[in-house]
């Protein structure tokens, strides 16, 4: 929402006849005071509608403000054109200097007042749609698409108007403004950027989201729910699944449940339904094909989505136009969206401060489980998609935060098969790509798949040392990772941590070496532009009379350091991981800086040879940029 601005007469007194000017500026003071006053009044009302559970009453009263407020602003400037005496003014030698650009600037605001009446009307319209959907349509994906596709037509009209709005601020003379009204003059024109960043939002978005919620035509997606008890490069074995179609915003839940159901049974070397693992999956489970709950196999969610795809097409004939991927701590996070659901079919209710650790000792203790215990999840994945779609628009925007917290935490990830969807998802950064090194910053990426069968991952806490050295224009890093597992037994798969472990640098890095006690013996092949790759096997066997068990590996690497800039270091965060500490030194010209953090999002190491800093990474920044979201 552009901020309506306060805007007030520059004063044109100066000039020959000094009452009539007085006269004429009072009344110009006023006209432009009571434009300004109505925009404030058209704003309050447009977020009073946005507010909570929204009050729709409000937007009839933005309008008529609105329109007010255009109608002050246009009394003003046909009283600044029709004056003949002010135009004589402008032009009369010594005055009209003086009163030349105090009479161009009035105009500008005249003007600049009606341009942001024009589009603070035209964008309740969008609001209209948002907070009035017609009637029987009252499910959240409808009321999108129809809000999606009305901003599609309306957005370049809101635009030009905004622009011509930036246009005429441009025109005042800000030396001739009051003193007192000079700051609100600048945020006025920082709010008609901001207006006009929105718009650019707007138009990208709504493209995408009309195609997502199927307003072009009928869209199946894949959601998978993996298990990261049972770690995977992007996020866990896909142990149960969900298939969901959109037409025109109206969502179908089809057939769902344990994907062993469509593994099942197995195919070997030599069938004909047989495909070929990539060499480290392949070491573990030898003979047997690629399957789709492996298919997370690939760090980079994008490519494992299509591998996703293709393997669930392979074994069922389906094709989709997307995936969903959704973890158990994703759900929980919606769950304080929708609050708590009941689930009479299994004698239970999953709310939010429970449902992680629920859903894992549902179907993972083997003195609890049953035949059907992966059919939880995927129950209640339908039930939560359901509650979703109905809720009011006064918490879509609640929704959108806490999607974006799950996103930048690595639970939630989305992939679609339609190119410029799929732009959109990553330039908000939902997608789950692998964050690159650019030619001037590292990154680094550490990814553990969990081999054992078992689900050691839900007890395995791990920390990382960082220590990098600086000396001779070489940047060293050496990284311990340790580990306690400390499964406990009578939990599904054993107890032994079997880990295949990926280290990703930058490809430029030299003199790599990975400190691990088991090595592929059939090599890993998979590329990723920027990266170089370390990569090894080790095992953690709980001793149960201890209690635990513990491992410690390492790398180290190599890149060039320039002692005279700042070097930035982006640490991405592996999906299905929680909260790892990590501790970074750095040690340069002689001095010894230490930082200590978490990995419960990607974080940045920004050294300097007088620093060490660690940064949040990127986040996920997800908005439905409507009227009333920002002041």
């Amino acid at each position: 929402m552009i901020g309506l601005i306060l805007l007030a007469s520059a004063g044109i007194a100066a000039y020959a006849a000094t009452q009539h000017a007085g006269h004429l500026q009072t009344a110009l003071g006023g006209e432009l005071q009571q434009g300004a006053n109505d925009l404030q009044l058209a704003k309050a009302a447009v977020v009073k509608a946005n507010s909570g559970t929204g009050d729709p009453a409000q937007l009839t009263e933005a309008i008529r403000y609105f329109q007010s407020g255009r109608s002050h602003f246009q009394r003003a400037l046909d009283q600044v054109q029709g004056d003949a005496l002010l135009r004589g003014g402008q032009i009369a030698p010594g005055v009209g200097t003086y009163i030349d650009p105090r009479v161009r600037s009035v105009e500008a605001i005249a003007r600049m007042g009606i341009d942001l009446a024009d589009a603070g009307e035209q964008t309740v319209e969008l609001d209209v749609a948002f907070l009035k959907p017609a009637a029987g349509t009252t499910k959240s994906g409808p009321r999108i698409l129809a809000v999606m596709t009305l901003a599609q037509s309306k957005t370049p009209a809101i635009k030009t108007a905004l622009q011509r709005a930036r246009n005429e601020a441009a025109k005042v003379d800000i030396s001739v403004l009051p003193s007192s009204q000079r700051a609100t003059f600048a945020k006025a024109k920082g709010d008609i950027a901001k207006g006009l960043t929105q718009m650019d939002e707007f138009q990208k978005l709504a493209p995408a989201v009309i195609e997502l919620m199927g307003g072009n035509g009928s869209r199946t997606y894949l959601v998978e729910q993996p298990d990261p008890a049972e770690l995977r490069g992007a996020g866990g074995f896909i142990g149960t699944y969900s298939i969901l179609t959109i037409n025109k915003g109206e969502i179908t839940l089809g057939k769902g449940g344990d994907t062993y159901y469509i593994d099942y049974p197995y195919a070997r070397v030599g069938s004909p339904k047989y495909v070929q693992p990539p060499g480290p999956l392949r070491q573990f489970i030898g003979t047997q094909s690629y399957i789709f709950g492996d298919s997370n196999f690939n760090p980079d969610f994008p490519q494992a989505a299509l591998t996703g795809e293709q393997l669930y097409f392979h074994e069922t004939g389906n094709k989709v136009d997307g995936v969903v991927s959704l973890d158990p701590w994703a759900v929980a996070g919606l769950l304080t969206v929708t609050g708590p659901i009941a689930m009479p079919e299994w004698n239970t209710t999953v709310q939010a401060s429970t449902f992680a650790e629920s859903v894992f000792q549902q179907q993972q203790h083997t003195a609890t489980r049953t035949g059907n215990r992966k059919q939880f999840f995927s129950d209640v994945a339908v039930k939560l998609i359901e509650r979703l779609m109905a809720l009011g628009s006064g918490q879509w925007s609640k929704l959108i935060t806490v999607l974006n917290a799950q996103v930048t935490q690595r639970h939630l990830q989305i992939y679609v098969n339609n190119e410029l969807a799929q732009k959109e998802v990553d330039r908000v950064g939902w997608s789950g790509a692998m964050v690159a090194p650019t030619a001037a910053d590292e990154a680094m990426f550490e990814v553990e798949s969990n081999f054992g069968g078992d689900k050691a991952n839900h007890w395995l806490a791990r920390s990382y040392d960082l220590v990098l050295t600086a000396s001779g224009g070489k940047l060293h890093h050496n990284l311990i990772i340790s580990y306690v597992n400390s499964t406990p037994p009578g939990y599904a798969g054993g107890q032994t941590y079997a880990c295949y472990v990926r280290f990703y640098v930058p490809a430029s890095a030299t003199a790599k070496e990975a400190h691990l006690p088991g090595q592929d013996r059939i090599p890993n092949d998979e590329k990723h532009a920027g990266f170089s790759l370390m990569d090894g096997w080790f095992n953690i066997k709980v001793n149960n009379q201890m209690g635990r068990g513990t491992a410690r590996i390492g790398f180290e690497w190599d890149t060039v350091w320039d002692p005279t800039s700042t070097r930035r270091i982006y640490w991405q965060k592996q999906a299905g991981t929680l909260v790892d500490p990590i501790k970074v030194t750095l040690v340069v010209g002689g001095k010894t800086y230490t930082a200590k953090g978490n990995l419960d999002r990607d974080r940045v190491l920004v050294l300097s040879p007088t620093s060490l800093v660690i940064q949040a990474g990127a986040a996920a920044q997800a908005q439905f940029p409507l009227i009333g979201s920002s002041s």
